[in-house]
């Protein structure tokens, strides 16, 4: 009799510890959303949103995005107030919810997004959810060129932009990341009068353990910041006669600090040009400069980030 007790006892505990640890673990997932820039088709694995409104617009922009594309180099900032996200998750087969966040409104520089990324929001999610969908606004958007600020025009059909068919399951804590690509985006109408359409591409971010960030400072040989912009290329590899992974102007605002985002493990080649020119072909901008700077590095061999000092 006293056996049985025993082992009844030993049986309870187990039970007892089992149940405390299924109801301590945390039972949702923090999802954070992260505003970054690049180019829509750039190799860093994302999805572009491009649905039939701004199919419409680009068609009946072009000729316009074709004359005027070589002023968007005087542009200085592009501010746009995002608000409103909400997200659609499902727990089961049958069911999906629509919820929105508390509301935060953020206005950013989408230009100073090419060097840095920035935090939007952070939201809970019930761990095994899946998102299907995000929505968002952009309601304020204004453009400064050569000291001088115009106030953006935002069609109706852009205003609101949803990503749908994501299907992204939850697990763990993750981000949810919107490149946007900035220089796509803005439309010079005519003289002082500009329209945005938003480029929007998107990815799920979540195991960073292969996709880890390279950035780092770039100074002249006096140890004094930059005091004109710079572009900066990354390669995989040596080979710098490929296309690039990424391609950004880093502004003189910057202190020649720079961020190009995060990629897995490998050897990869920095690229950076000085006394810059630009020119418009016909079909696309295209730029000339001083190469300052190649330097070739191993990345995530040592460490989980890259800081890269360097020097022209």
């Amino acid at each position: 009799m006293k056996r049985l007790i025993l082992v009844l006892t030993a049986v309870l505990a187990i039970l007892l510890t089992f149940s405390c640890t299924q109801l301590f673990e945390p039972r949702t997932s923090k999802v954070s959303v992260v505003l970054s820039s690049g180019q829509e088709d750039s190799k860093e694995g994302f999805e572009t949103l491009v649905d039939q409104s701004i199919k419409t617009l680009d068609s009946q922009s072009e000729l316009l995005k074709r004359s005027e594309a070589p002023w968007v180099k005087d542009i200085e900032k592009l501010e746009v107030k995002v608000s409103k996200f909400s997200y659609k998750y499902s727990t089961g087969p049958t069911e999906s919810n629509w919820a929105t966040p508390t509301t935060i409104d953020k206005t950013v520089d989408l230009i100073s997004l090419s060097s840095s990324e920035t935090d939007w929001l952070t939201f809970d999610i019930p761990k095994g959810a899946v998102i299907l969908a995000i929505s968002f606004e952009i309601s304020q958007a204004t453009v400064t060129v050569n000291g001088t600020s115009h106030k953006v025009d935002i069609p109706s059909e852009s205003a609101r932009i949803v990503l749908k068919n994501l299907n992204w399951e939850i697990r763990e804590d993750g981000q949810i990341i919107l490149n946007i690509d900035w220089s796509r985006s803005i439309i010079k109408v005519s003289g002082s009068n500009y329209k945005l359409v938003p480029r929007i591409a998107y990815r799920w971010r979540s195991t960073l353990k292969n996709l880890w960030a390279i950035e780092g400072t770039i100074k002249r040989e006096d140890g004094s910041a930059p005091t004109e912009p710079l572009l900066i290329g990354l390669y995989e590899g040596e080979d710098t006669s490929a296309t690039p992974l990424t391609l950004r102007v880093l502004p003189v605002t910057k202190a020649g600090e720079f961020y190009l985002g995060k990629y897995k493990p490998g050897t990869y080649t920095i690229v950076v040009w000085n006394e810059l020119t630009f020119e418009y072909d016909g079909d696309e901008i295209v730029f000339s400069g001083k190469q300052v700077i190649n330097k070739t590095f191993e990345h995530g061999k040592t460490s989980a980030t890259t800081m890269l000092d360097l020097t022209y």
